[in-house]
Parts: structure tokens; C-alpha cells; sequence
């Protein structure tokens, strides 16, 4: 935000005074003035001022706070800088535990150079706060709301543009790996659409035999085959004016695929042994961790119903691609674990952190999450690599794995180390410090 779009409210009963003000701050700023308490508050809800320079020695306050309290307890995120006379100078204190960002006192002799300065460092402290709040309220929102963790790049693209779904309706076609969050980021779509106040209606295609998924789908009418003793609605019809999500469609048989099809073209469908057609209208978003191109060239997957479902892509890449999300992964989910229940959360050491971040993750984010419980149970203060299952270590392909095929001595195992970690820090000397928790000059006579 430019100076020219700060707002400044001069709260001063003295004319004189208020003019100085305004002479000494200089035309950066859009400034108002009030005389009074009335005419300060009027100003505040109509204004809405960044900074609000407060005389706390108005003659119609009774002791210089109360205006303080009343712009305070209006919520409008404005900074209060407080002026004092000499006698009411025990006031500042006061002000300051009440949330005004700093005091001023017009006896102060260099006053016409520190108040521009002290206005300037204000305003600036106000920007990075607010900027601040935005980041942890948009943190909390993707990490506790949506269950979604996302510091990597290639993650921040994947939910750019479900954010930018809001207002759509067009099938979804989500693929990736077993594990990496398929069925969250269909929730997270759902969550922000149209159809929120509708069913999200989840079915997963591959875990059912062919004519047990059928039924789930489509429904059936009594008598429809044995064992069918009412009317029960599929989830197809369950899903009307809401969202339906079939995971794992690579895995719906050929049979099935045409019926999907018709549904989508046409709105209409029967329940299984039904006669009446009954319409329907849901959002369709599909996931596979098949490579549904190759299944369509050996005719395993329709070509036309690929295109009805591949309207809008999304690839959400395997966690070995983004090593940058697992600390924060690691903290969600120890966190999410240890809240629920009742555990006192660990420490991961930084060595425990960078091993967890190299290693592949075969089952991604499931299999982090379920590595970070095992390692909580394990009843340890602090925990570290040697406190990892065996089959992680086994089956990591980390610095761990070549140096114990290698037969490396410790130093080099050191070294190993040393260089996987500045690696996971770009480079950057000073954070690798940190993590390793060694002086500059130790990691510069380890990278010699």
C-alpha cells in the first residue's frame, strides 16, 4: 500500500495543535481532523482510518482512555498513536497496555522530526501485520478447513485452480498417485461451490465387484433380484443437485462406462428392474491413479467418456516430487494426532525432518501420516531416525541407504548428510546452520 492510500485522523481540540500535525506528517497521507469524541467516532465509521493520532487531554474525556476503548472495541484494525501533556503522561503506559501503538508528548522539543518518522515506522508495522494475519488466516483455512497442506509450488498450482472452480460446474478429472490426496481435493472443490448446501456423494469404484457397483449406483426397485426387499436410491440419484464423486473410475468395467455416458449426456437414468426414468443434475468430479490414455488404446476405457469427464484436469503430483510440503505435513500431522488423542506432541529433531523429507514415498501422503502416528506411539520426548519403523529405513531411498550400501565411514556419512541438507535448503548456508544446529564455520570445514 502506497502513503497516498494511508488514512490519517488528527483526534485534537486544539487548532493550532491539529494543523502542526498535519504541517509536519506532509501531504503523503489522506488526513482528517476531529475535534471531539463525537465527531472522532462519526469519522471512524465513515473514514475508516490506518492511523489515528488520539490528544488523550480532550476536554470532554474524563480521564483520556475512553475514546481509546470505544476505537478499539469498533474492530476497524486502525493504529492508535497517543499524545500527552506533562501531567498526563502516567496515561501512556495505560494507553499502551490498552493496545495504542505508541506515545508522543508535545513538550518533546524534536517533535516536528519524530512524529513524520514515528507515523512512517506505524503505518509499516500495520502493513506487516496485516499482511501477517492474512497469511496464517489463509494457512489456517487450506490446513485445518479443507485438510489440505500446501507450502510447494507444484500444490499452490493445484489449488489455484480449484479456487478459480468457484463458479463452475464442468467435470473434474483428478489424477495421481495412490495416497496423495485425491478424494481432499474433491471435498476442497465441493466446499467452495455452488452445490455446497447439496450431498457430496463419494463412491470408490474399484472397491466393489461389477453388479454391486451397478446397484450402489443406479438403485434398484423392489423385487429387482433377490434380496431386493424395497426401493433403495443409488448414489447417482442421491447425488441430484449436489456432487458426485467417483474415485478410482479406471476401475468401472466397460458395461458400466456406457451407462455412465448416457447419464451424462442425457440427465436421465433408470434404477436397476425400473421402468420410470427418473433426471437427474450433479456435478461429476472423477479421480484414477490409472493412465486412463493407455487403458483407452487397449480398450480398456471408453475414448468418448474420457473426454466427458476430462472437461477440467487436475495432476496432483507425488510427494517425492514436493519434498518442500512434508515439514509442514509433519507438523499438521502430529499436531492433528496428538490433539485427538489427548498426547503431549513430540519434538522431530531437524535430522529426523530432513531424513523424513528424502524419503520416497511410495504411498505418499497416507504413508507419511501413518509413519508420523507409529513414530508418536513409540512414547518419545523427542524423536529422532533411530526411532523410525524398520520397514522406513529399509525402504528409503535416502542418504541412510547409500551410505550403509557404500560402506562409508562415519565422516563421509557426515558429509552425506551435510549435503542433503543444504540441498533441502537451495543452498542457503545460513538456514542449513540452523537445521544441522553447527556454526558457519563448521558446515564451511565440512563442505571443504
Amino acid at each position: 500500500m502506497s502513503d497516498r492510500n494511508n488514512k490519517v485522523l488528527i483526534v485534537e481540540d486544539n487548532e493550532l495543535w491539529s494543523e502542526s500535525y498535519k504541517q509536519w506528517i506532509g501531504n503523503h497521507y489522506q488526513i482528517k481532523l476531529a475535534s471531539n469524541k463525537s465527531e472522532a467516532l462519526e469519522t471512524c465509521d465513515t473514514f475508516f482510518p490506518d492511523l489515528i493520532i488520539l490528544d488523550l487531554g480532550l476536554p470532554e474525556i474524563k480521564d483520556g482512555l475512553d475514546l481509546l476503548d470505544e476505537i478499539i472495541k469498533k474492530g476497524q484494525d486502525s493504529t492508535v498513536i497517543v499524545v500527552t501533556s506533562f501531567k498526563e503522561h502516567k496515561y501512556a503506559l495505560e494507553a499502551q497496555r490498552k493496545g495504542a501503538y505508541s506515545y508522543f508528548s508535545k513538550s518533546d522539543e524534536s517533535l516536528e522530526e519524530e512524529l513524520p518518522f514515528l507515523v512512517k515506522q506505524a503505518l509499516k508495522m500495520q502493513q506487516l501485520e496485516r499482511e501477517n494475519k492474512e497469511l496464517r488466516s489463509k494457512l489456517q483455512q487450506k490446513i485445518h478447513f479443507h485438510d489440505i497442506v500446501s507450502v510447494s509450488k507444484q500444490m499452490q498450482l493445484v489449488l489455484d485452480t480449484v479456487e478459480r472452480l468457484k463458479h463452475s460446474v464442468e467435470p473434474v478429472l483428478i489424477t495421481g498417485e495412490s495416497g496423495v490426496g485425491k478424494e481432499v481435493i474433491a471435498r476442497h472443490i465441493f466446499k467452495q461451490s455452488s452445490k455446497l448446501n447439496h450431498n457430496f456423494v463419494a463412491i470408490n469404484c474399484g472397491a466393489l465387484p461389477p453388479n454391486l457397483l451397478e446397484s450402489e449406483l443406479f438403485g434398484y426397485e423392489k423385487g429387482a433380484y433377490t434380496g431386493a426387499l424395497k426401493m433403495t436410491k443409488g448414489k447417482i440419484e442421491l447425488a441430484d443437485q449436489g456432487t458426485l464423486f467417483l474415485d478410482e473410475i479406471g476401475d468401472m468395467p466397460l458395461e458400466l462406462q456406457v451407462k455412465l455416458l448416457r447419464i451424462l449426456e442425457t440427465k436421465r437414468f433408470f434404477r436397476l428392474g425400473g421402468e420410470k426414468e427418473i433426471a437427474v443434475d450433479f456435478r461429476l468430479i472423477s479421480a484414477t491413479n490409472q493412465p486412463l490414455v493407455e487403458m483407452i488404446k487397449e480398450n480398456k476405457f471408453r475414448e468418448d467418456l474420457y473426454y466427458r469427464l476430462n472437461v477440467i484436469p487436475i495432476h496432483i503430483p507425488p510427494l517425492r516430487e514436493r519434498p518442500d510440503d512434508i515439514p509442514a505435513m509433519i507438523d499438521y500431522f502430529s499436531e492433528k494426532f496428538c490433539r485427538e488423542n489427548g498426547i503431549t506432541k513430540p519434538k522431530f529433531t531437524s535430522r529426523l525432518i530432513a531424513f523424513l523429507s528424502h524419503v520416497h514415498w511410495e504411498g505418499n501422503a497416507r504413508e507419511l501420516e501413518n509413519t508420523i502416528k507409529r513414530l508418536i506411539l513409540s512414547n518419545q520426548k523427542v524423536l529422532d531416525i533411530e526411532h523410525l519403523p524398520p520397514d522406513i529405513l529399509e525402504a528409503s531411498n535416502s542418504f541412510l541407504d547409500q551410505a550403509l550400501a557404500s560402506e562409508l565411514n562415519l565422516e563421509e556419512v557426515s558429509r552425506m548428510y551435510v549435503k542433503m541438507v543444504l540441498e533441502q535448503k537451495k543452498g542457503n548456508k545460513k538456514e542449513a546452520c540452523k537445521a544441522l544446529d553447527v556454526n558457519y564455520r563448521t558446515l564451511m570445514k565440512k563442505l571443504a
